[in-house]
């Protein structure tokens, strides 16, 4: 949406004092765009966090149960399964937690080949967890490609709302605001022998 008043740095100031009806009908429509906009990216990010989430607790469940399965299995038919490969499963598990642990909650990483790289040490413990790093692949691309969006629209990253006001006075901030300030508006807007203030 294009703006003809409201400026990045009307925003980053929090305020604005309306002169025009004009003015006023762009800063609601800037406050209603910055709400729905503030959900969409919150929503997207908890969306991430969750999709994240799942996987580890879904790849610690699968260990736990495969260790679990492959013991009962080897009790029953008097075999077991060579150490390498169970080495080989246990890196994998390992390296995935710890790259995810580090990249995607430490660092907060939502790059898509960042997150991809991270979760390939996991096929070393099944081929059936190939679709982990896939997964991560796309659902980076999709949340860059939606912080890209976001990043084009007035207010990014925090998408704050803007405090209207229609007051006149010779303080250019609200840190400057004073009696006199105020007094002085008065005098100007309501003039009279000045035994009020």
């Amino acid at each position: 949406m294009e703006y003809k008043y409201i400026t990045q740095e009307i925003i980053e100031k929090g305020n604005v004092n309306i002169t025009s009806p004009e003015m006023f009908e762009e800063a609601r429509r800037y406050n209603i765009e910055a709400v729905k906009n503030y959900k969409k990216r919150y929503s997207i990010k908890i969306a991430f966090g969750l999709w994240i989430a799942a996987q580890v607790i879904y790849v610690i469940f699968c260990a736990v149960n495969s260790m679990d399965m492959q013991n009962s299995y080897d009790r029953a038919t008097k075999t077991s399964m060579p150490a390498w490969r169970i080495a080989l499963g246990a890196l994998g598990v390992v390296a995935y937690l710890g790259l995810m642990f580090w990249f995607a909650f430490h660092n907060g990483s939502r790059d898509k080949k960042t997150l991809c790289l991270a979760s390939l040490p996991i096929i070393g413990f099944s081929l059936y967890f190939a679709g982990i790093p896939l997964g991560n692949y796309i659902i980076g691309y999709l949340y860059e490609r939606s912080e890209d969006y976001f990043s084009k629209q007035l207010g990014y990253p925090s998408f704050p709302r803007l405090v209207t006001n229609s007051v006149y006075s010779s303080a250019d901030n609200l840190k400057d605001l004073s009696y006199d300030s105020i007094r002085d508006k008065a005098r100007r807007d309501h003039p009279d022998d000045g035994s009020f203030l």
